[in-house]
Order: C-alpha cells, then sequence, then structure tokens
C-alpha cells in the first residue's frame, strides 16, 4: 500500500478545522510550490491544527485564570520556549511607541 493511499484511507471523512484553502493559499505563495497533492494539503492542514492546539494548550498552562488567554501569555510562552523561537518575530513582546522611539534614538546616537 503506498503512503498516499494510507493518509487518504485513514482520515477519510475527517476534515482539519484549519480551512484547506487557506492552506492551498499559503503554499501557493512559495515560488518553490508548483503543484500541491491533495493528500499533502491535508497532513499540513492536520499538522497546522495540531500545532495551534499544543501552543494554546502549553500557554493555557502559564495562565492564573483556567478562562483566561491574552496576547501577552503567547508572546511570553514564545519568549520563554526554545522550541517557538521561530514565532518570535511573528509573536513579539508589545512595546509602547514612545519606549520604541526612545530605543531608536539611542541607537542613532551610538552609531
Amino acid at each position: 500500500m503506498s503512503k498516499n493511499k494510507f493518509v487518504s484511507e485513514s482520515f477519510r471523512g475527517v476534515q482539519p478545522l484549519v480551512p484547506m484553502t487557506r492552506v492551498r493559499t499559503i503554499m501557493k505563495s512559495s515560488p518553490e510550490i508548483t503543484q500541491i497533492n491533495q493528500d499533502i494539503l491535508f497532513v499540513v492542514a492536520k499538522a497546522t491544527e495540531l500545532f495551534i492546539n499544543q501552543f494554546c494548550r502549553e500557554a493555557f498552562k502559564n495562565c492564573s485564570k483556567a478562562n483566561e488567554m491574552d496576547y501577552k501569555k503567547l508572546a511570553d510562552l514564545v519568549a520563554n520556549e526554545e522550541k517557538f523561537e521561530f514565532l518570535s518575530e511573528i509573536v513579539p513582546h508589545k512595546v509602547k511607541a514612545k519606549d520604541a522611539l526612545k530605543e531608536i534614538e539611542a541607537n542613532k546616537i551610538s552609531s
């Protein structure tokens, strides 16, 4: 049995929660991708769903209240967990505009 047939038969009728059309659009935005097999699209969408689920579970571990989740908790998780370091530019800690401007001015002076 081929690997593609295995994927198709194992997950028949199970759709990922992440919209596959959105995943296809994102995948097509890469110049290296010329063709997207339906099975590969499914696997990437399902993997994305599982990643988001794990990311949120770990962020919830750091919440003091059971139903409290905010951007700061996600940014803290990204900053403190090495396995989420690749998200540091996507989920950075927020910086107030006045603090950012001060830092820019300080960098100009020291340069």
